[in-house]
């Protein structure tokens, strides 16, 4: 009778709860998603929601401080688009279409006392393919008779952690180091959201397509309750995280298990998950709109070591990541459930024969990847600004942590997640921003072409 018991604990009243949570959380989002840009988000052009963007960026070389109302102009040919950067020194300019851009800034529009840009670098020419977004164009004000070299790019749409106000003659140590120090953060980000597909595919078998849209569920979760309703960080960071899990379960529920319970063969299962992606992509974009969200944080340097240059978000998503991954670890290795999962991962029909409940132990791994992917995704929010399409713009990058840390392991998938933020971050000192995921995939390429099954994986007999 024990089995009967399980399904009335977890029957229709809790259902009904998660549920009426989620739903009250979408309805506040669609609600209240108008005023979304708060005072720290840059100031959007009309044009802001295109396929292509160029995101302007003004600060002092002195402090490091950004610069609000300049003036700045983006044109090409007939195009010509003039915005005001906002609190946070940023503007974003949606664009007609890839090409090369001028972006002039009006000196006269600077305020009096943070410098001018150095001669020969205003207007810059910025070159934009088809579907890039935020594509930086930086401008550092120096005081009178200082230097006229230009800064390096840093990477689209990243945190400010990593960037250098060091010109070409800047040491190797100084390009490279913040580069190091923003892609461990970004990998332990990334280590949050492929622990979750490593599990489930661990578990199940299934390459889950749709995990993406778990991350960005989190990120939008924490926009709603932080930037929209006004809450607290902390608050939004839990909330995404209980709810992120709770979109886990639901999924599990409604749509694996009984696809499951029908013997539905892996292939058709990952369609499935494709189909999903979609569905709940473009669901996100109906509610949240197209354009680009920016959670409420304190964009200012926090801790300075040499050329590195953290801000608070950055220090605290870092010290949480740690935590958490620890947190997963003890589980996996020490606990009853931890146990049972690596046994199920290990060999099913195994576990299944030797006691386990195969279908708690899935329920769960569904329930923690959820909450990770959730953490994960407010946390980028804060590292990044968010889109609709969020997850999906880094599933690739999950998807290159999981295999080349080893399908299936969730340490293997941390390992992963770490060489990728690292190598993805330091290509771009000496690549084309633009090219920075194929440096990543390259390595990937190469490492597994010495060790077929990963780095963690477990070399498999064929035959």
């Amino acid at each position: 009778m024990r089995p009967d018991t399980t399904r009335r604990r977890t029957g229709p009243a809790a259902l009904l709860t998660v549920f009426a949570t989620a739903a009250l959380a979408l309805i506040l989002a669609f609600a209240g998603g108008t005023p979304a840009n708060a005072s720290s988000s840059p100031s959007p052009s009309p044009n802001a929601s295109a396929a292509q963007s160029i995101q302007v960026w003004i600060r002092k070389a002195s402090d490091r401080s950004n610069v609000s109302g300049v003036k700045v102009t983006v044109s090409s040919g007939s195009f010509s688009q003039t915005v005001t950067t906002g609190d946070d020194g940023k503007s974003l300019v949606g664009l007609p279409g890839g090409g090369t851009y001028k972006v002039q800034l009006d000196e006269k529009s600077v305020p009096e006392g943070a410098g001018s840009v150095p001669n020969g670098l205003n207007p810059r020419q910025v070159v934009v393919s088809e579907g890039n977004q935020a594509v930086p164009a930086y401008f550092i004000l120096v005081a009178a008779g200082a230097g006229t070299t230009p800064t390096p790019g840093a990477t689209s749409g990243s945190s400010t952690a990593g960037d250098s106000d060091a010109g070409p003659s800047a040491s190797p140590f100084e390009l490279v180091v913040p580069r190091i120090v923003t892609g461990l953060i970004f990998g332990l980000l990334l280590a949050l959201a492929s622990i979750g597909v490593s599990l489930i595919y661990g578990t199940t078998g299934l390459n889950n397509f749709a995990h993406g849209e778990l991350v960005t569920f989190g990120a939008l979760m924490g926009y709603v309750f932080s930037a929209v309703l006004g809450l607290p960080g902390i608050v939004a960071i839990i909330a995404a995280t209980v709810l992120g899990g709770a979109f886990g379960y639901l999924q599990d529920l409604g749509l694996w298990k009984p696809l499951r319970k029908r013997g539905v063969a892996l292939v058709p299962l990952m369609i499935v998950s494709i189909g999903l992606s979609l569905a709940l992509r473009y669901i996100f974009q109906f509610i949240f709109g197209p354009d680009q969200l920016v959670l409420p944080a304190d964009n200012r340097a926090a801790l300075i070591l040499g050329p590195v240059r953290l801000r608070s978000t950055d220090i605290i998503s870092a010290i949480i990541c740690i935590v958490l991954l620890l947190l997963v670890a003890f589980v996996l290795l020490r606990t009853r459930i931890g146990k049972a999962t690596r046994a199920v991962s290990d060999n099913r029909s195994l576990a299944a024969a030797s006691g386990i409940d195969v279908e708690k132990v899935i329920r769960t791994v569904w329930v923690g990847a959820g909450a990770l992917a959730g953490l994960a995704g407010v946390l980028i929010g804060y590292y990044q600004s968010l889109r609709w399409d969020t997850g999906a713009s880094i599933l690739l990058l999950i998807f290159a942590a999981v295999t080349l840390g080893g399908f299936g392991t969730a340490f293997g998938a941390l390992v992963g997640s770490l060489v990728i933020g690292v190598i993805t971050d330091v290509s771009t000192v000496f690549i084309p921003n633009n090219l920075k995921y194929v440096a990543a995939l390259v390595v990937l390429i190469l490492i597994l072409l010495v060790r077929p099954q990963g780095i963690l994986g477990k070399a498999s007999r064929i035959g």
